[in-house]
């Protein structure tokens, strides 16, 4: 289950672009400060690059998390269903009088 730009919502994707743009703005400024006297202090650009990388980082990390539970949450879903679905199917065919041991397995991964 792969997740592309395309499949996300625009509350994504506009918290994508933005600690994107944040990220590399943050860098561009403290790379400009380093090369050409702004004649701003040194503690301003670096408090900015740090901003710039707190935000990217939360952004990236909660969205990374969230896509992350949510995938193992629906894989832990599907596992249930079919472990339910596979029971059902014994326990009609114990009532029949057919063997269990002629069920296929049938345990699929992702």
């Amino acid at each position: 289950m792969k997740i592309t730009f395309k499949d996300l919502n625009i509350k994504e994707k506009l918290a994508i672009i933005s600690a994107c743009a944040a990220f590399i703005m943050g860098w561009v400024l403290t790379g400009m400060a380093a090369f050409v006297p702004l004649l701003l202090s040194e503690q301003s650009i670096l408090w900015i690059l740090g901003q710039a990388m707190t935000y990217s980082a939360a952004v990236f990390g909660v969205s990374m998390y969230f896509n992350a539970e949510s995938r193992n949450m629906k894989r832990e879903i599907d596992r249930h269903i079919a472990h339910t679905e596979r029971m059902l199917i014994e326990r009609e065919k114990l009532r029949k009088g057919v063997d269990v041991e002629e069920i296929p397995e049938t345990d699929e991964e992702d």
